[in-house]
């Protein structure tokens, strides 16, 4: 399938808004429905044909995981004490294995990148995630 870049952009923050709407006005299910959100955008972004090389889509994978993970910290309902901020990081983590997975398999399937730039894409989504999570881990906890 074939998205012009900016119908990608729009199609992917019209989810995510939705996503973080939803999870305010029903407490529970922002949190739980979040590996599924993230992997259905990681997929989006990395399987359909929009012209991205492989490093952007690394890079944008990484901007909607990052602001989903935001939206939910903010302003899912409920508290997020550290129990509250435990079970949004385990729902984190369960959808970052097949978005992971889907990333290595798109970089494998990548022609037009050298070695070199596949290997840089799959680092930059590592470390981008590691920077996240060390500085919004206690994102919008109350003690």
């Amino acid at each position: 399938m074939k998205l012009q870049k900016t119908t990608l952009i729009g199609f992917l923050t019209l989810i995510l808004l939705l996503i973080v709407i939803i999870g305010h006005f029903l407490p529970p299910t922002g949190v739980l429905i979040t590996p599924v959100t993230i992997s259905l955008m990681a997929g989006v972004i990395i399987f359909t044909n929009n012209e991205f090389s492989i490093l952007i889509k690394s890079i944008l994978c990484y901007l909607y995981i990052g602001l989903n993970d935001i939206g939910i910290k903010l302003f899912a309902g409920g508290i997020h004490d550290s129990e509250g901020t435990g079970w949004i990081h385990v729902m984190l983590f369960i959808g970052l294995v097949p978005c992971f997975i889907m990333l290595l398999i798109g970089v494998f399937q990548d022609k037009g990148s050298t070695n070199w730039i596949k290997a840089i894409s799959i680092l930059v989504f590592i470390l981008l995630i590691f920077i996240h999570l060390q500085i919004f881990e206690t994102l919008g906890m109350v003690d």
